[in-house]
């Protein structure tokens, strides 16, 4: 079984590996795994620290080349190596590399409509191509790649790329039967300020149904898009939870209840 599993940096606690342990597991069981690894607070916190105040458009980070670096130092860096190191302590054989390793992740510059305008939001990409060769090599060989976002453009130049779609555009590539994106979220909701209102089981054919009746908005939107392209790519299914649901993994693999939202095609 391909599964591609992406959880942001807010899981990400040297001192606190136990949410890798299902993970481990399953590739003990002989999973092909990857892991793809956002960082949206570390990056922020550093930027605080050096003086340089985070700006968002549309939930995108605006990345000037100072921002760039700092972004690639903490993604690449020092979250990607932390992780490699905690699976080290479990005696799991790793490897942290990020989009811009072996041309795995080739992406273009986004640009953004704002009111009225399109805006540059500096050096931040979307992904125009993978080449997952580095990846299945690593398989090959039993080494549990650790994926940073960070992508090159067709010159070489990095490219701050979102860790949801990076894994999803990893999952297509690969033909994984499963994608799942733990995240800051616990699922699709029906009222973003309301946990309660999730949506456990969603089928591709009902996602038009609900942006246009309302019942999602704001941010999801986007977000349910995203998953459509996905089922299309040929993914068979898509989990959406917060980071704690990673604890089920394997229930969860198993078909299990697992507070989240299963997006089946």
């Amino acid at each position: 079984m391909k599964v591609i599993i992406k959880f942001s940096g807010k899981n990400i606690d040297p001192d606190k590996n136990a949410f890798l342990k299902p993970v481990v597991d399953l590739w003990q069981k002989g999973a092909s795994l990857a892991l793809v690894h956002g960082g949206v607070s570390q990056i922020s916190n550093l930027m605080e620290k050096l003086g340089k105040k985070p700006n968002f458009i549309q939930g995108l980070r605006v990345t000037d080349q100072e921002a760039m670096d700092l972004t690639e130092m903490v993604l690449s860096g020092l979250l990607n190596k932390t992780l490699v190191g905690m699976l080290t302590q479990y005696g799991i054989t790793a490897c942290g590399i990020s989009g811009r390793d072996a041309g795995l992740f080739i992406a273009k510059k986004h640009s953004i409509e704002h009111e009225g305008q399109f805006i540059d939001i500096g050096w931040v990409g979307d992904i125009i191509q993978v080449n997952p060769q580095l990846v299945e090599t690593l398989w090959g060989k039993r080494i549990l790649p650790v994926v940073s976002p960070i992508s090159s453009d067709s010159n070489g130049k990095s490219l701050n790329v979102n860790a949801d779609w990076a894994a999803a555009q990893l999952a297509i590539a690969l033909r994984a039967e499963k994608l799942l994106l733990f995240t800051d979220v616990p699922g699709v909701l029906r009222d973003p300020s309301n946990p309660d209102s999730l949506i456990q089981n969603l089928s591709a054919s009902e996602i038009p149904l609900l942006v246009q009746k309302g019942i999602v908005s704001g941010g999801m939107i986007p977000k349910l898009k995203m998953i459509q392209t996905i089922l299309q790519g040929g993914v068979e299914e898509i989990f959406i939870a917060g980071g704690a649901s990673l604890e089920f993994l394997d229930q969860l693999l198993g078909g299990k209840f697992v507070p989240g939202t299963r997006i089946t095609r």
